[in-house]
C-alpha cells in the first residue's frame, strides 16, 4: 500500500517552503456489501478498515547534504461507516449493520526519520512497526487492498448455531472475531486472522538500505494495544525484525518477506487469570512468485504464533492470480483466495461458553447448557476456513481500482462439556457459513 502511494506522489498535489517539501496523497475506497449468514440477509455500503480505508498522507522532506536528508509522515484515517469489522466501538453486525465509526478521522502515523542513502534511515514516532504488513505486503497482485489474508470483513458477525431457530433470536452471543483472534493484540483492535502485530505504535524503527533485493527493518517500542484497557504500561515492549526481497528472476518477478515479533506482554494471557501476563511470540512469512510473460502467479501467506499458556495458533493463505492487459482501460486480474485459521480462540480459552454459545434453544450447546444450570462448556480447538473469488480492473487514465468479490467463511468447533457431577461430555455442534458478495472502487491520489 505505502508503495502505491509512492508511486502516485509524483502526480499528487505538492507544495512546500524553500526547504522542506509538502506531498499530499492518499486514497478513497467505498463497497456495495450484500451479506447472508444462513438465515438473515441484507445489504450495506461501507469502508474499508484501518490502514485499508479511506485515508491522506501528508508527507515531505529536505535534503541535510548529499545523500543525507530528514523527512516526515503524518497519515490520517477519514474513513466512512465500516462494514463488518470487529474493531473497538466498531463492530458492525446483524444487529446492527451501522455500528461502524461514522465519520471518524484519526492519526494513523506520525513520525519523523534522517535518511542516509548509504546506511539507511531511522524512524522516530507513531509509526508501522518492521513485522506489520511485512508478509501481507509481499502479495504483488495487485489485489491487496481489495481482498488479503485479515478479516476485514465479516469478523463482527454473530455465529448462527444449526438447529436453532431462525432470525435473530437464533444468533449465539459470540462472533466470529473470538475465533480468528491474535493473542498479542487487544481485542478486536488489529490484526484479526493474519498480520498479527497489524497495528502502528510508538516506536523507534531503522530500515536498511538495499543490497542485491534484500533488506531489512527492525523496531523497538511499547505495545500501545496490548491489556484490557488498551494503554501502555511498563511491561508492554515490543521488538521485531522484518527482511524483505524483490528481484527479478529471468521473466519471473519474486516478493518475499519474513517478520520475527517479541512482545512482553501479550494480551490474551493478560485478561485470563489461568496463565498471566506472559510474553508472546509471531512469526509470519508471506511470498509471491509471478510468471510477468502470462501474469501467472501466487501468493501464499503463513503465520505462527505463540502467547504464553493458551494454544499456539497457525494460519495459512493462497491466493493464485493471474494478471493481464486485456483492455485500454489497464490491467485486469482474476484471483482466488484460500485461508485456515487454527485454535485462534485464545481470549475465550478457559472460559465457561454456556452463555455465550448455549443461548439458542433446539441446538446441541443449548440442550446440553439448558439441561442444568451447572453445566460448563468449553472450547478446546476451532478451524476457521475462508474461499474467495474476486476479479480487480485496474483504471489507469483515472489512477483507480474497481472490484468485484465474493466470500465464504465455516467453522468447525470441538467442545468439552462438564456436566453437573464434574463429568466430561463431548458435545458436537455445527454452524452456519456467511457468505460476502462485494461490489466496490478506489480512487488513488
Amino acid at each position: 500500500m505505502e508503495e502505491r502511494v509512492a508511486e502516485l506522489e509524483a502526480t499528487t498535489a505538492s507544495k512546500g517552503n524553500k526547504k522542506v517539501s509538502l506531498t499530499i496523497s492518499g486514497w478513497v475506497i467505498k463497497a456495495m456489501n450484500w451479506w447472508d449468514d444462513g438465515d438473515l440477509s441484507s445489504f450495506y455500503v461501507g469502508d474499508k478498515s484501518y490502514d485499508l480505508g479511506s485515508r491522506f498522507a501528508i508527507t515531505g522532506s529536505a535534503t541535510i547534504a548529499p545523500g543525507w536528508s530528514a523527512g516526515y509522515n503524518i497519515t490520517v484515517n477519514t474513513m466512512g461507516s465500516q462494514f463488518g469489522v470487529a474493531g473497538t466501538g466498531a463492530a458492525s453486525n446483524q444487529v446492527n449493520e451501522n455500528a461502524g465509526t461514522f465519520g471518524s478521522i484519526s492519526t494513523l502515523y506520525s513520525y519523523g526519520y534522517i535518511k542516509s542513502d548509504d546506511y539507511g534511515a531511522i524512524n522516530i514516532g507513531q509509526l508501522s512497526p518492521a513485522s506489520d504488513n511485512a508478509a501481507v505486503l509481499a502479495d504483488i497482485s495487485g489485489t491487496v487492498i481489495e481482498s488479503n489474508a485479515v478479516f476485514f470483513e465479516g469478523a463482527s458477525f454473530f455465529l448462527r448455531p444449526e438447529g436453532g431457530r431462525g432470525t435473530y433470536t437464533g444468533l449465539n452471543a459470540i462472533t466470529w472475531a473470538s475465533f480468528i483472534q491474535c493473542s498479542g493484540l487487544a481485542a478486536g483492535a488489529a490484526g484479526i486472522g493474519a498480520d498479527c502485530f497489524g497495528a502502528a505504535n510508538d516506536a523507534i524503527r531503522y530500515d536498511s538500505p538495499t543490497f542485491g533485493g534484500f533488506r531489512f527493518e527492525t523496531s523497538y517500542g511499547k505495545n500501545d494495544l496490548t491489556g484490557p484497557a488498551f494503554t501502555t504500561t511498563p511491561n508492554a515492549a515490543f521488538w521485531d525484525i522484518a527482511l524483505f526481497y524483490n528481484n527479478d528472476w529471468g521473466d519471473f518477478k519474486v516478493s518475499a518477506a519474513y517478520s520475527y515479533t517479541w512482545q512482553e506482554t501479550a494480551m490474551a494471557t493478560a485478561v485470563n487469570p489461568n496463565t498471566g501476563n506472559d510474553s508472546g511470540s509471531l512469526h509470519q512469512v508471506g511470498a509471491t512468485l509471478m510468471h510477468a510473460p502470462s501474469g501467472l502467479g501466487i501468493y501464499g501467506l503463513y503465520q505462527h504464533e505463540q502467547a504464553g499458556n493458551i494454544p499456539d495458533t497457525n494460519t495459512w493463505y493462497l491466493k493464485p492470480f493471474v494478471k493481464r492487459t486485456w483492455n485500454p482501460l489497464g490491467a485486469t486480474i482474476f484471483y482466488g483466495e484460500y485461508g485456515q485459521y487454527n485454535d485462534m480462540y485464545g481470549s475465550i480459552w478457559g472460559v465457561d461458553q454456556c452463555a455465550t454459545m448455549g443461548n439458542v434453544a433446539g441446538t446441541r450447546t443449548g440442550n446440553f447448557c439448558g439441561a442444568n444450570a451447572a453445566n460448563t462448556l468449553f472450547v478446546t480447538g476451532s478451524e476457521v476456513e475462508r474461499w474467495g473469488l474476486g476479479v480487480v480492473q485496474e483504471i489507469d487514465a483515472a489512477a483507480m481500482h474497481v472490484f468485484a468479490r465474493w466470500q465464504n467463511q465455516g467453522i468447525d468447533l470441538d467442545f468439552a462439556g462438564v456436566n453437573s457431577v464434574n463429568q466430561r461430555r463431548n458435545v458436537n455442534q455445527s454452524f452456519e457459513d456467511w457468505n460476502l458478495f462485494q461490489l466496490g472502487g478506489i480512487i488513488f491520489f
